[in-house]
């Protein structure tokens, strides 16, 4: 959602910039166009840097060993991070 939110800023801040002729009494309309693709940039950068956290989160797989002893009094339990 942060993605789509960043590509919409980004398209609307390049129309703002540059397409359209507008003047507005004491609003440079230029100036807001470079704001609204800056935000843009800044929300596709956090999007990206959440989808990266996001996916080494699912690849953490734990695979528990437990080795027991032949009496069965004393174990081991190995955890290995795959």
């Amino acid at each position: 959602m942060l993605a789509a939110l960043g590509i919409i800023l980004l398209v609307a801040g390049a129309i703002v910039a540059f397409a359209l002729d507008v003047s507005v009494d004491s609003v440079d309309m230029t100036a807001v166009g470079w704001i609204m693709m800056a935000g843009g940039g800044l929300a596709l950068i956090v999007a990206a840097i959440r989808g990266a956290g996001w996916m080494s989160m699912t690849n953490n797989k734990l695979h528990t060993e437990r080795h027991v002893s032949d009496d069965g009094r004393h174990y081991v339990e190995e955890t290995h991070s795959a």
